[in-house]
């Protein structure tokens, strides 16, 4: 009688094991549609860990190849474009860098004249 008892026991906590088991597997389910929601979200990047991601379906065969995900474009930094502001208003053109060499050039610095000096120079023969 007593190993029934013990059977009934080990069967019950194995009932309780793969319920547990079972809503670890719904909640983690759930997590993952969450994250896919929001990650369909315009400028919102979701943070997969490895197994989430391979539950989603990131590491399947029919994934994206390199030339088809370049293609599919990246919305994330559409708007993180430097603008700078110049005589012609926004540009995304990186300002000049300016050293002695491109200065000679660029402002036509005169010997014994400093950067600021050859600028106001400029503005004044306009």
């Amino acid at each position: 009688m007593k190993n029934l008892s013990n059977d009934q026991n080990v069967s019950t906590l194995h009932e309780e094991q793969a319920e547990m088991v079972f809503d670890a597997e719904t909640a983690s389910a759930e997590v993952i549609n969450e994250k896919l929601a929001d990650a369909r979200l315009p400028r919102y990047q979701a943070e997969f860990d490895a197994e989430e991601a391979e539950r989603a379906g990131a590491f399947n065969e029919d994934a994206l190849d390199e030339p088809a995900a370049f293609e599919s474009g990246d919305d994330l930094n559409d708007e993180l474009e430097p603008a700078f502001l110049d005589d012609d208003g926004p540009s995304s053109d990186l300002p000049a860098f300016i050293t002695t060499t491109n200065a000679r050039e660029q402002f036509d610095l005169q010997q014994d004249e400093t950067v600021l000096d050859a600028i106001v120079r400029k503005a004044k023969e306009g």
